[in-house]
């Protein structure tokens, strides 16, 4: 009696990505409406930013004629479990910019982060040095140039905040509006300088000055009570005085006699240099 061995099924392959003929009710997603940072469309690898849950997300389809967002989970760090995001998922894409112009996008977004953010360290900015006091009378409030740069940097952070989805929140933000708001911070502290500069002027200049002997008098008797206490010679022991330094060497004839033999090496050694040359 022979006996055949059971031939074990053979699993399917399965596709590599999610194949679907559901199609979001929601309107197509415009590829023109976001911005260049917002979409990849490298060949074989187009991506996209989900409108309904900021997730990168790949788009299906490309080569037919209704590409589309392959279903995906929230990816937010706010979200304590992955959960499906049913707004984004099988949603329509319209792609009606070129690769060309999507590359120029990407490229100009490119150069314009990349000299906005220096390599520099931002240190704190050191205190401003107070004018002297013949100038104080003459110096003029913040000029028109400064308050239109602090008004300028107000107007930046205020339309980075409404248009970055991270700033907009108020309790974080990115590099972009960080350095935005340190800017703001350095015109709002130089205003605020100018403005006391120029107070302070005006109280200087609208006080009466006091004489120079009328200053000294009243410092007098300060002035005399310090020099009486630092003439005085505190109680105690006198410290021992220090032993002298010798100034003369203890054998002048064997010092005169060395200083003569070194003098002679150094004569035969410059006069053999002379030679070798």
């Amino acid at each position: 009696m022979t006996t055949t061995k059971p031939v074990m099924p053979k699993a399917r392959k399965r596709r590599r990505k999610t194949r679907t003929k559901n199609v979001s009710s929601l309107p197509p997603i415009a590829a023109s409406d976001l911005k260049a940072e917002e979409i990849d469309l490298t060949p074989s690898k187009e991506h996209l930013v989900c409108p309904a849950c900021s997730t990168w997300v790949p788009i299906t389809g490309m080569l037919s004629k209704k590409p589309k967002l392959v279903p995906h989970h929230v990816g937010r760090a706010e979200v304590g479990e992955p959960r499906r995001c049913t707004a984004g998922s099988n949603r329509l894409v319209t792609i009606n910019i070129d690769l060309p112009e999507w590359a120029c996008a990407v490229a100009k977004a490119d150069a314009t982060v990349t000299g906005r953010r220096s390599g520099r360290v931002n240190r704190k900015p050191r205190s401003a040095v107070p004018a002297p006091v013949h100038r104080l009378a003459s110096l003029p409030g913040p000029s028109a140039r400064l308050l239109a740069a602090q008004t300028q940097a107000r107007d930046e952070v205020n339309e980075h905040r409404r248009v970055c989805r991270v700033c907009r929140t108020g309790r974080m933000r990115c590099p972009v509006g960080r350095e935005l708001e340190i800017r703001m911070g350095h015109t709002d502290a130089a205003v605020r300088l100018a403005h006391e500069q120029h107070e302070n002027a005006l109280r200087a200049a609208a006080a009466p000055a006091i004489p120079r002997p009328q200053q000294w008098r009243r410092v007098e008797r300060e002035v005399q009570r310090a020099d009486e206490q630092r003439q005085t010679v505190p109680a105690g022991k006198a410290p021992a005085e220090a032993l002298e330094v010798p100034m003369a060497p203890p054998d002048a004839q064997a010092f005169d006699a060395r200083q003569a033999e070194l003098g002679r090496r150094y004569a035969r050694r410059a006069m053999d240099a002379r030679d070798r040359q």
